[in-house]
């Protein structure tokens, strides 16, 4: 039997400690958690633009904006996740799509997600990013068809 001393133990620690920070480095930290519970980085949505949408089951306007959003994201040129302002469980999401008839995926901020955008201070707001999750625009208020078609022309002309 070979004894290692106290100090070779703790380099073997050391050493076990860096490996897996750095392999906990290579998966990027999730910022959001969907309605099935499942983690999700803003890179896993990444290679389309995004638009995230802000808003709550007690906004008229959010609620109004919700069949055009899942039209868009059914187009699928440009992806849409759509968070609750208020806090919720993924079952809470779940019932409130099923209750509302949400057609977008809904997200979970995680508290301590690094986001290119603030939590809004009026609702609804939405994010456009681009497909390497660079906030190209802020949009506050009720969106219709042409501000739709607007953000459909800039995405399409953008390089």
């Amino acid at each position: 039997m070979v004894r290692v001393s106290g100090k070779a133990m703790e380099m073997k620690r050391i050493c076990w400690l860096i490996v897996a920070t750095l392999l906990g480095a290579c998966s990027p930290a999730p910022d959001f958690t969907d309605g099935a519970g499942k983690k999700v980085s803003l890179a896993d949505l990444g290679g389309k633009p995004l638009l995230v949408n802000y808003f709550a089951p007690w906004c008229a306007p959010c609620l109004r904006e919700m069949p055009l959003l899942a039209t868009l994201h059914q187009e699928g040129q440009i992806r849409v996740i759509a968070i609750n302002y208020d806090p919720a469980s993924p079952a809470e999401l779940t019932e409130l799509a099923r209750r509302h008839a949400i057609r977008v995926p809904l997200m979970i901020p995680d508290d301590d997600a690094r986001l290119p955008f603030p939590r809004p201070g009026a609702l609804p707001t939405s994010y456009l990013l681009d497909a390497r999750g660079t906030l190209l625009e802020t949009l506050v208020g009720e969106l219709d068809e042409q501000k739709l078609a607007e953000i459909k022309r800039r995405v399409a002309s953008a390089p």
